[in-house]
């Protein structure tokens, strides 16, 4: 573990990055400068100026599952410390899960996946879905991570499937599936080869993104298992707590491997929009739907003006929170109007390796 780096930590905060204290977190400044010292925008398809990265962080598949609840019971009671603790919880848990099974007999409101592919269709879009491997190829548990298994049941457009299987009718219809590994996966390379390996036998085929959970992310070290792993595109490195551009560039760039000094294969897609930092009430910014409206519009205009990329992430389980999903299908509509390229994580990096890295 590198020297002043706790395995608890989560991404830092805005306020403590440099681009923050000086007024230019929403500015992708390196790329200015970029643009100003001669360099070229980058041609994207069709003659489109920028483009615009859809993603979700699927964290939980179901609202009411009694199994999830009983796994995270276990998981609780495994990490309870006094006599009170193996008591206390199990009580609170017991009555979660007795509320839990009255309402699994009714339409569980998260199993509504379709809409997101139905809105992005709508304007042209898809986007990729980073989903967790399954709780039983996790070795190592943290108490944020997901708790369902790919073989839960779900409801699809109406049919009643498992998660798997949900997964791989995401991707036959043409949208990415990538990995949103566990908490400890950032340092272990063990842990993502094999998380890595249990989506892809789910999806059939090689898994190239990935989003760390929570970007939980250590720059001197996560890199390099990434590559290790054979992943081709990384799109953690955004925030938790704000939005903009937290290396003051909106263009993808290959990682850098700081022991050894030397280029990684895999390409970052910055991560500038997040739905929680700007819409929770809790933590972040703490901003309504208009006021979040126009911060994404600030962002998308500052993007356009260097021929970025836009990386959003919404939350698919945020369908029920009225305010999240119309900001997005505001979003989504605005957004075509401003005649992007709407293309996956891996279509970006395919794309820039391929003709912007070489213009």
């Amino acid at each position: 573990m590198p020297k002043g780096f706790s395995s608890e930590e989560t991404v830092p905060g805005y306020a403590y990055n440099i681009l923050n204290s000086t007024g230019l977190l929403y500015r992708p400044v390196i790329d200015e400068l970029h643009l100003k010292s001669g360099g070229k925008k980058p041609i994207w398809p069709d003659g489109k100026k920028f483009a615009v990265c859809l993603t979700h962080d699927v964290d939980t598949v179901s609202l009411y599952s009694s199994k999830q609840s009983l796994r995270k019971l276990r998981y609780r009671l495994s990490q309870s410390k006094t006599p009170s603790d193996v008591l206390r919880r199990p009580i609170g848990f017991g009555i979660e899960i007795i509320n839990i099974i009255k309402n699994e007999a009714k339409r569980d409101p998260f199993h509504c996946y379709e809409r997101w592919l139905e809105a992005e269709k709508n304007v042209g879009a898809r986007s990729t879905f980073f989903f967790w491997p399954g709780y039983s190829s996790i070795k190592r548990h943290h108490y944020s991570d997901c708790f369902y298994e790919l073989y839960d049941p779900v409801v699809f457009d109406n049919e009643n499937c498992s998660v798997s299987e949900m997964i791989q009718e995401i991707d036959r219809r043409g949208w990415e599936i990538g990995l949103h590994p566990s908490w400890y996966s950032f340092d272990d390379i063990d842990e993502v080869k094999r998380q890595k390996d249990a989506l892809e036998k789910t999806v059939g085929h090689d898994v190239n993104s990935i989003r760390q959970h929570y970007l939980h992310y250590d720059i001197r070290r996560t890199p390099k298992i990434h590559a290790m792993a054979g992943f081709k595109y990384d799109s953690t490195l955004g925030f938790n707590d704000n939005i903009g551009f937290r290396f003051g560039t909106c263009y993808p760039w290959h990682l850098f491997e700081l022991e050894s000094e030397q280029e990684l294969s895999v390409l970052e897609i910055p991560l500038c929009i997040q739905d929680v930092s700007m819409l929770s009430p809790s933590r972040g910014m703490r901003l309504d739907e208009d006021m979040a409206f126009e911060y994404i519009v600030l962002l998308a205009e500052s993007v356009a003006h260097v021929g970025g990329v836009l990386t959003l992430l919404w939350h698919p389980s945020r369908i029920i929170d009225k305010f999240y999903w119309s900001l997005y299908l505001k979003t989504l509509n605005y957004l075509k109007g401003e005649n992007p390229w709407f293309a996956t994580t891996q279509m970006i990096g395919e794309y820039w390796e391929t003709y912007c890295l070489k213009s």
